[in-house]
C-alpha cells in the first residue's frame, strides 16, 4: 500500500508500506520544475504523484541504485527526461541492477513485469545544485550505505533527503561500506545550521539527532563496542545488526 501525504508547502513524500517493505519516496515541486527523489521499488508507486506534476519540466533523482529507490521510473513521463545520480549509480546498471531484476522476477514471476530500468543520464562526483524555481535542491555524494549514496538538501526548508545513508533504529553496513568516511559525513550534517529536518527512506523523520544516532551506532561497530539494541526489532533488522558487526568491524 503507498500513502501520500503533503510534508510541507510544495513537498509530498510518498511512503510504500507493507510487510516486509517500508520505504520513502519524495516531490518537490517549483515554479519551473518538479524532482522526484527516488521512484520507489515498483511503477504503480509514482501514480499518485503525476497530477502533482502537472506541466512543470520533471527531472528524477536516484538516491542510490538499491531496487526499492530505482524501478518506479517506468511508472513516470521519463523520456527525454533528466534522470541523476551519482557516477557509481551508473555502474551499478552494469552489474547488481538488472541481476537484481533477473532474480525477482524468477523467484516471483508477473509481478515486476512493468519495470523497465532506466539508467542515469546524467552524473556527478561530489556535488549538483538545481535552481527549481523558488526552491532549490542540492545533491551531495555521501558514501556508506553503499558507495553510490547521495543525499540532497534544500536550504529554504532545512530538509535533508537522507536515502539510505540513515535509517531508524540503524543503517545497512555493507562489505563496500567506507565507514570514515560515512561517519565524518554525518558528524559534518549533524553539525550543519542549516539542517532541521532529516527524511531518511527507511525509518523516522527527525533533527539532526537522527543522524547523530547513526553516525554514533556506526562509531561504536567501527569500534568493536558493545551494542545494546531496542527490544522488540524485526527479523530484518536483527540480521541486519548482525551483518553490520560482522562487516563494520573489518571495514575502514
Amino acid at each position: 500500500m503507498i500513502a501520500l501525504k503533503e510534508f510541507g508547502h510544495n513537498i509530498w513524500l510518498a511512503e510504500v508500506e507493507s510487510d516486509s517493505l517500508d520505504v520513502r519516496g519524495a516531490l518537490i515541486v517549483g515554479d519551473k520544475r518538479a524532482v522526484i527523489w527516488d521512484t520507489l521499488s515498483h511503477p504503480n508507486d509514482m501514480r499518485p504523484f503525476l497530477p502533482l506534476i502537472q506541466n512543470k519540466e520533471l527531472i528524477i533523482v536516484y538516491s542510490h541504485a538499491d531496487w526499492d529507490h530505482i524501478w518506479g521510473t517506468a511508472g513516470l513521463p521519463y523520456e527525454h527526461r533528466l534522470v541523476i545520480g551519482h557516477s557509481t549509480s551508473l555502474m551499478r546498471f552494469e552489474t547488481d541492477v538488472p541481476e537484481t531484476l533477473h532474480k525477482r522476477k524468477i523467484a516471483e514471476p508477473t509481478q515486476w513485469d512493468e519495470v523497465k530500468l532506466v539508467k542515469p543520464n546524467l552524473t556527478f562526483q561530489s556535488e549538483l545544485s538545481m535552481d527549481l524555481g523558488s526552491i532549490t535542491l542540492s545533491l551531495h555524494m555521501l558514501a556508506g550505505h553503499s558507495p553510490d549514496c547521495i543525499v540532497a538538501f534544500i536550504p529554504e526548508h532545512g530538509i535533508l533527503l537522507a536515502g539510505d545513508t540513515v535509517e531508524t533504529p540503524f543503517p545497512a553496513i555493507y562489505e563496500d561500506s567506507p565507514l570514515d568516511v560515512w561517519i565524518a559525513e554525518l558528524d559534518r550534517w549533524a553539525h550543519d545550521p542549516r539542517l532541521q529536518t532529516v527524511i531518511p527512506a527507511h525509518g523516522t523523520i527527525g533533527g539532526y539527532e537522527v543522524i547523530q544516532s547513526n553516525a554514533n551506532y556506526l562509531q561504536d561497530v567501527r569500534d568493536g563496542r558493545e551494542i545494546h539494541i531496542p527490544d522488540g526489532l524485526s527479523d530484518f533488522y536483527v540480521e541486519t545488526h548482525k551483518r553490520n558487526i560482522k562487516y563494520g568491524r573489518c571495514n575502514p
